[in-house]
């Protein structure tokens, strides 16, 4: 007898035994289910998500396996280091996550960098540097750690990305570090301002970082710490454009280069592929970085009404991170602005698991529990889902697990 857990594993494994979700549709006859022909595609019920309440056919079946979300560190905002709910954040931005599942805060509203250890206690990275609270970072949203435990930090406010070594030692990894910025600048090889940087992703040979402002996304070579332009018009408000990207050492890319409007989160989903969260087109984006080209995924463009139907696109999303365990070669997205999490294919198919359309701060299953402008989020190598609830300053955790 096959069980649950093993369908659903299948499933995020790219198997549809269970629900062919992701699929065209015209009724619910074509999916297999009650009430889960949503808009065009099939959506998620059954293994993966339990009845939490209807929310726009987002929940499933009482009594199957379900995505648990509790809260894993945080409270009221502060500045508080801890265990646990003993700790304060203040609007906490993006997350990473190191080989030894310690993982690394962007504390936005505090202006430094928080670490949890897998036991849930809470320091401050560097402190003596950039303590809570303190001016030394301003407002950073991005972070990032590598191989050798040192943690990048997309020290947005000025404009620049410091590296914080695994011994403590902190220095300007590129760009300039001021409080001016400036979307592009005429300068020599290699180009050292940002304007806003937000999301950080390393790879082997760079780290690629999104400018939310500049509607760039950047690159920075490893080796030498050269920097250019992956993707990208510049500044302005253009609409959703594929194209070409590249990586040069320019400013703007050429003519018929691709275009954002806000990029933010940004994850590598398997080798040479990054996924970028184009948050004001309300867009996920697809990077191939061989060749050089950018796409749109899915459905796209920002609601216009109040009471539009958001359940099957990404709503202001900031925050995507790439899948571990059984989550592997999925992308993971803090749906922002529909307050939930969820699970993204390579062909941009959306799978909510967990949170609903209305803020809230409650635990729970599925759709019975809920998120305020979540805007991290990492996995670990078991597969589960840590979320910077910002709204919230905590820290939740989402697992799969039977109800």
């Amino acid at each position: 007898m096959v069980t649950r857990a093993l369908l659903a594993l299948a499933f995020l494994s790219g198997c549809t035994l269970v629900n062919p979700f992701g699929l065209e549709c015209v009724s619910d006859q074509n999916c297999g289910c009650a009430n889960c022909c949503i808009g065009y595609r099939c959506a998620m019920v059954g293994p993966l998500v339990s009845d939490g309440g209807s929310d726009g056919g987002e929940s499933g079946d009482a009594g199957a396996l379900a995505w648990k979300v509790t809260t894993f560190a945080g409270s009221t905002r502060g500045t508080q280091d801890g265990v646990g709910t003993a700790a304060q954040f203040s609007n906490p931005g993006a997350l990473a996550i190191d080989a030894a599942d310690t993982i690394y805060v962007a504390d936005t509203d505090n202006n430094c960098v928080r670490a949890i250890a897998p036991d849930g206690t809470v320091r401050t990275l560097a402190a003596a540097r950039f303590p809570c609270g303190g001016t030394g970072l301003r407002n950073p949203q991005g972070v990032a750690v590598d191989e050798t435990g040192a943690v990048y930090v997309a020290d947005t406010g000025n404009n620049c990305i410091r590296r914080i070594s695994a011994a403590g030692v902190v220095e300007v990894f590129a760009g300039v570090c001021d409080q001016q910025g400036g979307a592009c600048r005429n300068t020599p090889d290699p180009l050292p301002v940002f304007a806003g940087p937000f999301g950080l992703v390393l790879t082997p040979q760079y780290l690629f970082v999104t400018e939310v402002s500049a509607n760039h996304v950047r690159w920075v070579r490893r080796s030498d710490r050269a920097m250019g332009t992956l993707a990208g018009q510049g500044s302005g408000s253009a609409v959703r454009v594929d194209g070409t990207c590249g990586l040069t050492n320019s400013c703007i890319g050429g003519a018929s280069g691709a275009t954002f409007y806000g990029p933010s989160g940004i994850a590598e989903i398997s080798p040479g592929v990054l996924f970028v969260t184009d948050s004001y087109n309300c867009a996920l984006r697809k990077i191939v970085t061989s060749g050089c080209a950018v796409q749109t995924l899915g459905r796209s463009g920002c609601p216009l009404l109040v009471n539009e139907d958001t359940s099957m696109i990404l709503r202001n999303a900031f925050g995507i991170c790439s899948g571990g365990g059984p989550l592997l070669g999925k992308g993971v997205v803090a749906d922002t602005g529909n307050h939930r999490v969820v699970i993204v294919d390579a062909a941009g198919n959306l799978m909510p698991i967990a949170g609903t359309r209305m803020k809230g701060s409650a635990d729970g299953l599925g759709t019975t529990a809920t998120f305020q402008t979540p805007t991290g989020i990492a996995v670990d190598s078991m597969g589960r889902i840590f979320v910077a609830d910002s709204g919230n300053h905590r820290i939740r955790l989402v697992t799969l697990e039977a109800p």
